[in-house]
């Protein structure tokens, strides 16, 4: 039985609806505003949801592109 990692599904609908996608358009979409002096838990999780994400196969990472693979 094969036990995969949890992962971020709203990140990932985010990508599948683009197909392809920079990771600063990405962010663009996917995270809220930045706010002087705020830190926002959504911010800080992205990139290791977004490795994640890669890990389990779902999308490749390649420069600064996110393509999103259909499983």
């Amino acid at each position: 039985m094969r036990v995969s990692k949890l992962y971020n599904a709203s990140l990932l609908r985010c990508i599948a609806e683009e197909k392809t996608i920079t990771i600063s358009a990405l962010k663009k979409k996917y995270l809220p505003p930045e706010q002087p002096g705020i830190i926002q838990g959504i911010a800080v999780m992205f990139d290791s949801d977004l490795k994640v994400l890669e890990e389990e196969g779902y999308v490749t990472i390649k420069d600064d592109v996110v393509e999103y693979i259909q499983r």
